[in-house]
């Protein structure tokens, strides 16, 4: 798997998650900063030495910046999956879940969006 398209992918399903209630917060840019910075920056994700993140920010702002359905991106992200299941390690696949939960509750908790979007992700990511 190249991770460049891994953390593409990831932004677009970063996105749609925070798109979830009609906008992206102010909050939710935050915890992508923060996600990206501190968290999603694993080494052992790809087992690399050199682990450009920032793709995931670069494809959430693009996003933001074209004002991509929420729906498109995360079908997006689930077709990218169906196509590379085989590459996401269980680590992988535990990183993902906790990024989209980090996101959907930094401003004003999960909404009934969000968690259907949630939900789906897990169980497509439990099929494989």
């Amino acid at each position: 798997m190249e991770m460049q398209k891994f953390y593409t992918h990831l932004g677009r399903l970063l996105y749609s998650v925070a798109m979830a209630d009609g906008e992206v917060q102010d909050e939710e840019m935050q915890e992508l900063y923060r996600l990206v910075i501190s968290e999603l920056s694993d080494e052992n994700l790809f087992n690399q030495e050199e682990v450009n993140v920032f793709y995931t920010e670069f494809e959430f702002e693009a996003l933001m910046d074209k004002n991509e359905s929420r729906e498109e991106a995360f079908a997006s992200f689930l077709n990218y999956f169906d196509n590379n299941y085989n590459a996401f390690t269980p680590h992988m696949k535990k990183v993902t879940v906790h990024a989209v939960e980090q996101i959907a509750n930094s401003f004003d908790g999960i909404v009934e969006e969000e968690q259907q979007m949630i939900d789906e992700l897990n169980a497509r990511l439990k099929m494989f």
